[in-house]
């Protein structure tokens, strides 16, 4: 994954200069300052502003034959946000009509939600602050990772359109499940848990956080709120941020 290029901006933010990692910087986490090595940004409704979108899509994409399914197929996509597509394209046929789909067909399905999704989510923006509070983690020299339930192709190429590929250093789609991958990161980083953010909207983010220890910081979108209770809470990244005197 290439690493954004050009003069790096001075940061604005504290640095914490207690590490010994050579990045890190202090966030202001459940309600006192944490030094912070590793922060890892789901995409979808995080950074970038894609989840009318992405629920259009969802809508649009169930089958005529069963128009009937579409509002409970909804409330399934609405509380399993941060999953997969191919999770929630598999429920509609098992959950929803007691099927178990052939693989090959799963795979079209999912392949028609992703012409429906993309050009939708191809002219979303970036979250208020969003691109602000990831740019200063960039002058911080924090490592920045993006995690999404999307799958690798259509992920890379969001963010390609936001021209936020270069602000980060790892894109990891779907599959594996967020919480594998996070397990993955933080061993391939060496970096520990208690020195980890995780950034999401949705039940699925925080349980990824939860899973190996790391800070979750809930920014609400229209997905539902999390299951557990959340520490940290913000309507816009840059209220993590501590300024410099």
């Amino acid at each position: 994954m290439p690493q954004g290029e050009g003069k790096k901006a001075k940061s604005r933010f504290v640095r914490a200069e207690d590490s010994g990692h050579k990045g890190a910087m202090d966030l202001k986490l459940a309600g006192s300052v944490h030094p912070i090595d590793l922060i890892v940004f789901d995409c979808d409704g995080v950074l970038l502003d894609t989840m009318a979108a992405k629920i259009e899509a969802f809508r649009s994409w169930v089958p005529e034959a069963h128009a009937d399914q579409r509002d409970a197929f909804m409330e399934i996509v609405m509380h399993g946000f941060g999953k997969s597509r191919t999770y929630h394209i598999a429920s509609f046929y098992r959950e929803l009509l007691k099927q178990e789909p052939d693989p090959a067909f799963l795979v079209a399905e999912v392949e028609r939600f992703t012409d429906l999704c993309e050009p939708l989510c191809a002219a979303a923006g970036w979250r208020v602050g969003s691109r602000e509070f990831v740019e200063a983690c960039r002058a911080a020299e924090v490592p920045r990772y993006v995690l999404s339930g999307t799958p690798q192709a259509p992920l890379e190429g969001m963010l390609a359109s936001a021209q936020g590929t270069d602000l980060f250093d790892v894109i990891i789609g779907s599959p594996p499940g967020k919480p594998e991958s996070m397990e993955r990161i933080l061993a391939e980083t060496d970096t520990p848990a208690h020195r980890t953010v995780f950034v999401g909207d949705a039940n699925a983010d925080h349980v990824a956080a939860l899973h190996v220890g790391a800070h979750f910081v809930y920014f609400p979108s229209e997905a539902p709120a999390p299951i557990a209770e959340v520490a940290t809470e913000v309507t816009d990244l840059r209220q993590l941020l501590v300024e410099t005197e």
